[in-house]
C-alpha cells in the first residue's frame, strides 16, 4: 500500500477520456493495493432531455465498475452525486483524504475550455487532493519526470512522484528549467540529495522559457510530476510555472498540492 495515498477518486462522464483515467487510475489502484471511488456528477438541467439525470450517472459508474474489473482491486465504491462536476469530485476527494484524484485532461489544453471552466481545469485550481490528468491510456509507467526548481515545495512533490515510481518500477529523471547550466546542474544536486530515493537519480537542465522547456522535456516520459505553487490568487493570474505547465502538458501529469508541505 502507497504510504502517502488511501484511496483512487476516479472521475467519468462516459466519454473517451475518462475511460482513459479510468484504466490508468484502475492501474494505480491495483498496483498501490488500493481501494477505488467512481464518481460521475449529473445536472437535471442541461440542454439534451435525459443526457444528465441520475439514471444515466448509475449507468456511467456501473460501467466503470465493469472496466475496472480487470483489474486487482478489492473494493470500487460507486458514486453518483447531482451538482457540478468539479465541485463534486473535489469534495469526494476531500473526504477520504489523503487520495488521489485521477480524471481525464480534456479541455486543460483549450483556451476557450479554460474559460467556460472545465472540469480539469477546476481541478487544476481548486482541489485539496492531487490530481492525475490522463492525456495517454498506460497500463502503468515505466519513466517518471519530476520538475524541480529547488524550493521546498517542488521537493515536496518530487517525493510524491518518487513513491509512485517505485511502486511501478519506473525509471526516474529530475528536470530543472535554468538558462545557467551549472546553475541548473547545482539545483538538482542538491535536490537529489534531499530526496529519499535509493537509486541515483538521472538529471537534466533544460534552457529557455521554464514552462516550455519542462513540457517539451516532460513529453518523452509516461508521467510528469510537478507541485501546484502557484495554481491560485495573482501567481495563477500572472502566469506561473506550473499553470503553463498544466495547460500545455501532452504526458500525463501529477499535480502535487503542495500546501500538505506549506501548511
Amino acid at each position: 500500500m502507497h504510504d502517502e495515498y488511501s484511496r483512487i477518486v476516479i472521475g467519468t462522464d462516459g466519454s473517451a477520456p475518462s475511460r482513459s483515467a479510468i484504466m490508468v487510475g484502475g492501474a494505480i489502484a491495483a498496483r498501490l493495493s488500493l481501494p477505488v471511488t467512481v464518481v460521475t456528477a449529473w445536472k437535471p438541467d442541461l440542454a439534451v432531455p435525459g443526457a444528465r439525470e441520475q439514471s444515466w450517472a448509475q449507468m456511467t459508474t456501473k460501467s466503470a465498475d465493469v472496466d475496472l474489473s480487470e483489474f486487482d482491486i478489492d473494493t470500487v465504491e460507486r458514486v453518483e452525486a447531482k451538482g457540478d462536476a468539479a465541485t463534486v469530485l473535489a469534495d469526494v476527494a476531500a473526504s477520504s483524504p489523503p487520495s488521489l484524484l485521477v480524471v481525464g485532461a480534456r479541455g486543460l489544453g483549450s483556451p476557450a475550455s479554460r474559460l467556460t471552466g472545465s472540469t480539469a481545469n477546476q481541478l487544476s485550481h481548486h482541489s485539496s487532493a492531487d490530481v492525475l490528468f490522463v492525456h495517454n491510456r498506460l497500463d502503468g509507467f515505466k519513466t517518471v519526470a519530476l520538475a524541480t526548481d529547488g524550493s521546498a515545495t517542488s521537493i515536496f512533490a518530487a517525493e510524491q512522484g518518487i513513491r509512485l515510481a517505485k511502486t511501478f518500477g519506473a525509471q526516474v529523471i529530475l528536470i530543472t528549467a535554468n538558462s545557467d547550466e551549472a546553475a541548473g546542474k547545482q539545483v538538482l544536486a542538491d535536490v537529489a540529495r534531499q530526496l529519499d530515493s535509493a537509486t541515483e537519480l538521472a538529471q537534466e537542465v533544460v534552457g529557455g522559457d521554464a514552462a516550455d522547456a519542462i513540457v517539451e522535456a516532460g513529453a518523452a516520459y509516461d508521467l510528469l510530476v510537478i507541485g501546484n505553487r502557484g495554481m491560485s490568487g495573482l501567481a495563477r493570474v500572472l502566469g506561473s510555472t506550473a499553470n503553463t505547465v498544466t495547460h500545455k502538458a501532452t504526458s500525463n501529469l501529477l499535480l502535487v498540492n503542495t500546501t500538505r508541505k506549506t501548511g
